[in-house]
């Protein structure tokens, strides 16, 4: 019975725009209705490539937790003009949809009137309902190449031709390792090499998504998803007072009995997600059990380092010591901003083709605005891959503004990731929960879970961040330190970004 339903809207995370509006339920044939929209949306019959929203849809339980509702696979209202791939939850993850162009296209999409078919197993009763959508881009099945055959410690293929970067294939097996003392060939049968499609985030994780994801949490989860306490004082910051993180607690908690509601207040006024709050500046100051707890509540996972140069670099073949736009050339003028904190945070002095945009460490904006910026922010209306600092694909700020955590093929604990799922759902104690998480870096061997209690090594940074120099940014640089214990420390040069293998 899908009887009485409270609604609470929620906008999902924060990426360029991305809003669901107009959330409501349907009882007679129990379905969730809503709106959906976002900017800068394509699909490419050339490339095979479209971006996509990844939704899922969260309701609270009898125990006040939340958890993932999965809409059933035919009866759905897509509206014409637009597909929705549904993903039942189960073996492969957290339950969820994509929905993306069916045809050729590009701009805003709006996508009206969808009416989502929530299976009946839901109890009568009143329930909290929320919708989430994160902005992805699909990248399509193909050969690529790996390593430039010049950066730090990038891949080749034998010892006799170290200044040669290596094809991928579904076989391929032959890849050399710098980084690495193993022997063994990697896996490509069970470890995600990128030759097979997959979904990759657009964006690094919001703010505004973050602190939406800490409103679902109970309050010892919160606990282990913050830095600070959540019983402390309103206005109290919730990871960091530096480098432009503006969530803040809202509402305080009371210990082990009410969560605290977040909001974001970049203006400092007390009054907390105006549109000058900074809810679309990416997200810094997260660790990884912070990174892998999101991924999961989503119903994604981590990327791997093959599939990270795949989603920079495409199909083409590697030129040396390229950036994720495709040439040799990066900004150097230190950027200045308009409209500062909006969703609308442009940069004043971006340069232009052929030159690349990235926020790096000759290019961060002066105090109080130094830190990450907004996501997309380099997206113009006449803007191209290379001025919008775009990958092949479309993947934004893959180069630049915050480090990019992803599973390495330098020792055996990332060899042994098979690219699993979250399952929609968090312990308790808000930590990636599940049996199938016994390969994702930090697993601690006794309750599936990543909590940071063990040493997460498997984990690799990539891509540089607003802090490093442009070497780091390099799409082939693989000079990020391996991450060599638990990460529980937050640093205000890492980020979030998560994919999910195809349906």
């Amino acid at each position: 019975l899908f009887i009485a339903f409270m609604i609470s809207l929620c906008g999902g995370v924060k990426a360029n725009n991305i809003q669901i509006t107009n959330v409501s339920v349907v009882p007679a044939n129990s379905t969730i209705k809503f709106d959906v929209s976002w900017d800068n949306s394509w699909n490419s019959s050339i490339l095979n490539n479209w971006d996509a929203a990844w939704m899922f849809i969260k309701f609270k339980d009898y125990t006040g937790n939340w958890q993932t509702i999965s809409p059933l696979l035919t009866g759905n209202i897509i509206p014409s003009g637009f597909t929705a791939s549904v993903v039942p939850a189960g073996l492969y993850g957290g339950g969820g949809f994509f929905l993306y162009r069916s045809a050729p296209g590009s701009g805003t999409t709006n996508i009206t009137n969808v009416e989502m078919i929530m299976p009946p197993t839901i109890a009568s009763g009143i329930y909290d309902i929320r919708v989430f959508g994160i902005e992805m881009v699909y990248i399509p099945q193909a050969p690529f190449f790996v390593g430039d055959g010049i950066s730090t410690n990038a891949y080749y293929t034998s010892p006799s031709s170290p200044n040669q970067f290596h094809p991928i294939s579904s076989s391929s097996t032959a890849l050399i390792d710098p980084l690495s003392s193993l022997s063994t060939p990697i896996n490509t049968s069970t470890f995600p090499n990128g030759y097979n499609d997959f979904y990759c985030m657009k964006y690094e994780l919001t703010q505004g998504g973050y602190k939406d994801f800490l409103n679902t949490l109970n309050y010892n989860g919160q606990v282990n998803r913050t830095a600070a306490a959540p019983s402390s004082t309103a206005g109290t910051y919730a990871l960091s007072n530096a480098s432009r993180n503006n969530i803040k607690i809202k509402t305080a908690g009371l210990a082990s009995t009410r969560p605290a509601e977040y909001g974001c207040d970049a203006n400092n006024n007390g009054i907390y997600d105006e549109v000058d709050d900074g809810e679309y500046i990416a997200c810094n100051f997260l660790n990884w059990p912070d990174h892998a707890a999101y991924l999961a509540w989503a119903g994604l996972r981590p990327l791997t380092e093959l599939e990270f140069e795949k989603a920079a670099r495409g199909i083409q073949l590697p030129v040396a010591n390229e950036y994720v736009w495709g040439n040799t050339l990066i900004a150097n003028p230190i950027y200045s901003l308009s409209n500062a904190n909006q969703s609308g945070e442009l940069v004043n002095n971006g340069a232009s083709s052929p030159i690349g945009n990235a926020n790096y460490s000759l290019t961060y904006p002066n105090a109080p605005f130094n830190g990450p910026l907004r996501n997309g922010i380099f997206a113009t209306a006449t803007s191209n891959r290379i001025s919008s600092g775009a990958s092949f694909y479309g993947v934004m700020e893959l180069g630049g503004n915050l480090w990019e955590r992803v599973i390495t093929t330098a020792n055996t604990n990332g060899r042994s990731f098979t690219g699993t799922h979250g399952f929609g759902s968090l312990s308790n104690s808000g930590n990636a929960e599940n049996v199938t998480f016994s390969n994702w870096p930090g697993y601690d061997g006794v309750s599936f879970q990543i909590s940071g209690s063990v040493p997460a090594t498997g984990l690799i940074y990539r891509g540089g961040s607003w802090s490093n120099n442009s070497t780091f940014v390099l799409v082939s640089n693989r000079a990020g330190a391996l991450i060599l214990d638990a990460n529980t420390a937050r640093a205000s040069n890492v980020g979030v970004r998560g994919c999910r293998t195809a349906p």
